[in-house]
């Protein structure tokens, strides 16, 4: 085999790993803080219900507040790219979530 052709060959297989790699990477961007950050959210509610700070009609208000994040990280999740303009967005509606659920928890109903 001649040079030029082990040289091409070493190429190839030397490629083959990235683009292996390149097809394996998922399509949607990462979003692990407004992740993180949904999740405990979620654990707060759950814990307001299961201590009685939370009625049921205010669980479900702050659960569709919480269904309504997702649905914009989503959103912006659909063409690939999160810019900080939008993961500034949904810090700012995860900030009015956390505020309504202070709010809930602490006020004077109870189940």
């Amino acid at each position: 085999m001649s040079k030029f052709k082990t040289s091409i060959a070493a190429l190839v297989i030397a490629a083959l790993p990235a683009l292996a790699f390149a097809q394996a990477t998922p399509a949607t961007p990462a979003t692990p803080g407004i992740d993180k950050r949904q999740a405990e959210q979620q654990k707060r509610i759950d814990q307001g219900v299961k201590s009685g700070e939370l009625t049921r009609r205010e669980a479900a208000r702050l659960e569709k507040g919480q269904a309504k994040v997702r649905r914009m990280e989503n959103k912006v999740k659909a063409d690939g790219v999160v810019t900080a303009k939008e993961r500034k967005q949904i810090t700012r509606e995860q900030d009015k979530q956390s505020k309504r659920i202070v709010h809930e928890k602490h006020d004077k109903q109870r189940k």
